[in-house]
């Protein structure tokens, strides 16, 4: 993938969080993880996705950036919502035929560009929410 709208907003670690996704581009391979890394020990996070990028400062109260706009889908099923534990990082495993949007699930197309952000908690001098940069797939 390739990253955008980075780079985030620093969270209370004082770092940055970034999004990576490995994998194939190839949609019928179904096979793309992402990562997010830099973000608060034993925190919770989920992805979200859209085909739209966008850029809207401290969404709600949150420190960060919402990055993706439009139809926005959250990750939020069983074994999505994570917890960084002591690594810092939290990972998915995505299936491109269960991509979640507003109104249900869509697979991933050959020619379709998704975007993807983790969105966790954070707390600094409040209890907040912060976000990392986006990564962009084109997929195959």
């Amino acid at each position: 993938g390739t990253q955008y709208c980075g780079p985030g907003v620093p969270n209370s670690t004082g770092a940055s969080g970034e999004i990576a996704a490995e994998g194939s581009v190839v949609a019928s391979a179904n096979d793309i993880s992402l990562t997010a890394s830099g973000i608060p020990r034993f925190t919770f996070g989920f992805f979200i996705t859209s085909t739209t990028q966008g850029f809207v400062t401290m969404p709600g109260g949150s420190t960060g950036n919402l990055c993706v706009s439009g139809a926005v889908g959250r990750y939020v099923g069983p074994g999505q919502v994570q917890n960084s534990g002591n690594s810092n990082e939290i990972s998915l495993s995505l299936d491109l035929t269960q991509i979640p949007q507003p109104t249900g699930f869509v697979s991933a197309l050959p020619g379709q560009t998704w975007n993807f952000q983790l969105w966790h908690r954070d707390s600094g001098t409040t209890p907040t929410s912060n976000f990392t940069n986006g990564v962009s797939i084109t997929f195959q």
